[in-house]
């Protein structure tokens, strides 16, 4: 047991020096102001493929959470492989390059056949009745990213 001690102490005598020599700047680069969760989420890159799965999901399952005066968004219009379709078009309208380009045209002919009574033709909303799919971030989409991991 001696040897191996004889080993260890100069290892973690080394060590401590190295921690009391360089605590100022680990401490100065961890705690920072602005090192907060929002500057994590900051830090994280645009993810086109996340923004699909949030339209995907949208479409396939409705949503009532933003309490507009037209009511919740019904569910399951289309099915889910035009929901993905859908997706990839209205990534390009966030300025996200869609993960399955050549479903943009068909995206796009699926949105106006049937999203555009209540989202407008180029996607705005309409006077607050319902929303604008073009403002960026997508509401709705922040907020999921801002409560969640998604990679």
């Amino acid at each position: 047991m001696r040897p191996i001690w004889i080993l260890l102490v100069p290892l973690i005598l080394f060590a401590l020096a190295y921690f009391i020599k360089h605590k100022e700047t680990a401490i100065t680069s961890t705690q920072s102001p602005s090192h907060t969760h929002q500057s994590a989420l900051d830090l994280r890159p645009d993810c086109p493929e996340c923004f699909e799965r949030y339209v995907e999901w949208v479409i396939n399952e409705g949503l009532d959470l933003f309490k507009y005066p037209s009511g919740p968004m019904p569910g399951g219009t289309v099915s889910p492989q035009e929901a993905k379709k859908i997706a990839a078009f209205l990534a390009t309208l966030q300025g996200y390059s869609p993960s399955h380009p050549e479903w943009v045209q068909e995206g796009k002919a699926l949105f106006y056949g049937n999203c555009t009574g209540c989202h407008g033709p180029e996607g705005k909303g309409q006077r607050g009745y319902f929303p604008d799919l073009t403002k960026k971030p997508l509401e709705g989409y922040e907020r999921l990213m801002k409560h969640s991991i998604i990679k």
